[in-house]
């Protein structure tokens, strides 16, 4: 006999089934770099200040001049 618990418990199963098998969309990350910055550097700075994006798959750098702009940046 199927209850409300076995079927919540199938459903659960599925969806998560589905969402492996989901391909997921790729992460991308904008960090901020200085003309003169080492790219590793700067995302060393930009990892510690956002721990979370350290599994992107795409990495675009916002390039700066630090003399003109007058901003700190990250």
């Amino acid at each position: 006999m199927v209850n409300a618990s076995f079927i919540n418990r199938l459903s659960q199963a599925v969806d998560r089934i589905e969402s492996q098998t989901r391909p997921r969309p790729w992460k991308v990350v904008h960090v901020r770099r200085d003309i003169g910055e080492d790219q590793d550097v700067a995302l060393d700075r930009h990892y510690a200040a956002h721990p979370e994006d350290r599994d992107a798959n795409v990495v675009i750098w916002r390039l700066f001049d630090k003399a003109t702009s007058g901003d700190d940046g990250d």
